[in-house]
């Protein structure tokens, strides 16, 4: 089934390379919504577009700045529901298959917070519940927005380099070219250095009990 939606992808792509970035905006958009992203095989349809990115068929800037914007508005959306409408309309619509995700993302964020909502992108069964627990639980929405932009940026070149470098091969995806997919990558590990520096950050001391 994979292997028939990529080659499906692939031809539309290259029969539609100017929508591109419009299908792969639409592709981490709804990767991020709960429930949708059930329906949608983002990971295969990136790879396929990772593929295409390889081959030169794509552009690699725009598709990676689509990638990510949509991954952004997802979770964004995702967190302004739940904010809005609070625990029992998402306890309500969460599909039962989620809902073992939905705990695990409230553990986490019970336990790590920020670190909670931007590490949650990564782990497949927290990813699109993740966001939903930010917002019931009334996080900051500047401390919300920071994990979502920082994680997004390294998460979807993530998910369109293994198609890429599958059809560049290794040695052509060398230093000298391809400066988008470096760029990301340093403002990953600049996202990931910060995370770092929160998580070690003290904390303010609790007075003892008298």
């Amino acid at each position: 089934m994979g292997d028939g939606v990529m080659q499906t992808v692939q031809s539309w792509l290259q029969a539609g390379a100017g929508w591109a970035p419009v299908a792969v905006f639409i592709i981490t958009f709804l990767e991020s919504l709960p429930g949708v992203s059930l329906l949608v095989p983002a990971t295969a349809l990136l790879l396929a577009t990772g593929a295409l990115l390889g081959t030169g068929t794509l552009e690699p800037g725009p598709i990676v700045a689509a990638a990510i914007g949509g991954a952004i508005v997802g979770d964004a959306v995702g967190f302004w529901l739940s904010r809005a409408y609070g625990p029992r309309l998402v306890r309500r619509l969460l599909p039962r298959s989620q809902r073992r995700g939905y705990a695990m993302a409230l553990l986490m964020f019970r336990r790590f917070g920020w670190a909670a909502v931007f590490f949650g992108r990564f782990l497949g069964p927290v990813r699109a519940v993740s966001p939903l627990i930010a917002g019931i639980a009334r996080m900051r929405e500047r401390d919300f927005q920071s994990a979502n932009v920082l994680s997004a940026v390294v998460w979807a070149p993530l998910l369109l380099l293994p198609g890429y470098a599958a059809a560049r091969g290794m040695e052509a995806a060398g230093m000298q070219e391809h400066h988008v997919f470096l760029g990301m990558a340093a403002l990953g590990a600049v996202g990931i250095g910060w995370v770092l520096v929160r998580a070690r950050r003290p904390r303010a001391p609790v007075a003892p009990g008298r």
